[in-house]
């Protein structure tokens, strides 16, 4: 059973029935095996599928293995490994299922300008008033 908008998916993988499920926890438990900021892979990833390109293996791993992580605290990155090279069909469906309902967070910055300066009251400034007497 799959819930694509929620970035969840369950699949069975050589007998065992794993639930997948792409949310924080699983970026967080990401960074494990990235090494650095999911947010920079999230961008990556997604670069190398618009122009048409597979994503890195390691980028790809590293989700499914944090999405798996908190259902299956005994999963091994080796085992996430396996999953992909495989090339088991149950697999890449649950994983393109769960990742179009991923809800990734919001990583551009702020628009406008930094600091205080975009603040700043722009145009004419006031006169002091008074009568000139």
């Amino acid at each position: 059973m799959s819930h694509p908008l929620s970035g969840v998916a369950e699949f069975a993988f050589r007998g065992v029935n794993y639930l997948l499920k792409l949310d924080n926890r699983a970026f967080y438990y990401a960074e494990d095996v990235l090494g650095f900021s999911v947010l920079d892979a999230v961008e990556q990833m997604r670069a190398a599928l618009q122009a048409g390109r597979n994503p890195m293996l390691k980028t790809i791993v590293a989700l499914v293995y944090g999405g798996l992580k908190e259902n299956h605290p005994d999963i091994a990155e080796n085992t996430v490994i396996d999953m992909f090279m495989s090339e088991d069909p149950t697999v890449r469906e649950a994983v393109m299922k769960a990742m179009r309902g991923a809800q990734t967070p919001d990583i551009a910055p702020p628009p406008g300008p930094r600091g205080q300066a975009g603040n700043a009251r722009k145009g004419k400034k006031p006169s002091r008033g008074g009568t000139g007497s």
